[in-house]
């Protein structure tokens, strides 16, 4: 072949090498919508992911139901992280997700915190009723806030001081009212607390339905297969332990 030929094959190697690089360059990111308790965990996640693998995601975060709301009315998602499976399961039963792809990625916890108690200390002042603010997610919209009631109930505290109820839009604005001091204490998520706080009441297990995190592929989505490829990244040991390591169990 002569220098000539070389040159050509060369120059019709980098254009088409061009172009590949342009069409990524150009790819939509892969839409994620997460429940709001997740985020900083899925955060984590994504660093590990596009550090792994040649593609980027975008993260959108909120409360379960209004995430859920927002795929009704056609919001352009890929990948729907609930912080239950009753949502997940009502998107498959409207035959609005890629079959088999409903699966659980970790169950959630909730703790009692408040920033000026410790430990069992956040129970007694509960108990005691003498506060005047107590945060919790809206249950309406948020699966954290449903279990935050019927811890309440089960302590059989929630006719007396639901006048003192506030209610974040979504576990992470709970987070911030009892931060702020806008609420003396409050039900989180245990993995808000986990990395930066060392006194809170993690309640029991048998307090509250069992917080089962699910996720969906929408078939809405035209990225089904990097979809998958995300998901399948979710199930390596490594990412496990990460999920467990925030204050989540995993499947």
């Amino acid at each position: 072949m002569s220098a000539r030929s070389n040159s050509s094959v060369i120059k019709l190697f980098y254009i088409l090498a061009l172009c590949c690089f342009s069409g990524l360059a150009a790819a939509e990111p892969l839409r994620i919508a997460v429940a709001s308790n997740f985020y900083s965990t899925l955060n984590l996640i994504k660093k590990e992911y596009e550090k792994n693998v040649p593609d980027s995601i975008s993260l959108i975060s909120g409360s379960t139901g209004k995430l859920y709301a927002q795929i009704l009315h056609s919001a352009p998602y890929d990948i729907f992280m609930a912080a239950d499976s009753a949502r997940p399961e009502k998107l498959e039963r409207a035959g609005l997700i890629y079959p088999d792809s409903r699966t659980t990625y970790a169950t959630g916890k909730i703790a009692l915190w408040s920033p000026k108690q410790t430990g069992n200390h956040s129970l007694s002042l509960l108990q005691s009723g003498n506060f005047q603010k107590l945060a919790i997610a809206n249950p309406k919209i948020s699966p954290y806030g449903q279990a935050a009631r019927q811890a309440l109930e089960k302590l059989e505290l929630y006719s007396s001081i639901k006048s003192k109820l506030v209610y974040g839009e979504n576990i992470s604005q709970t987070y911030q009212f009892v931060q702020s001091g806008g609420a003396e204490l409050g039900f989180v998520a245990l993995s808000q607390l986990m990395q930066t706080h060392q006194h809170y009441w993690i309640i029991p297990d048998h307090y509250y339905k069992p917080l089962e995190q699910q996720l969906v592929i929408l078939k809405s989505s035209n990225q089904q297969q990097r979809a998958q490829d995300f998901i399948e990244f979710l199930r390596q040991d490594t990412i496990r332990q990460l999920i467990s390591s925030r204050g989540y169990a995993v499947p």
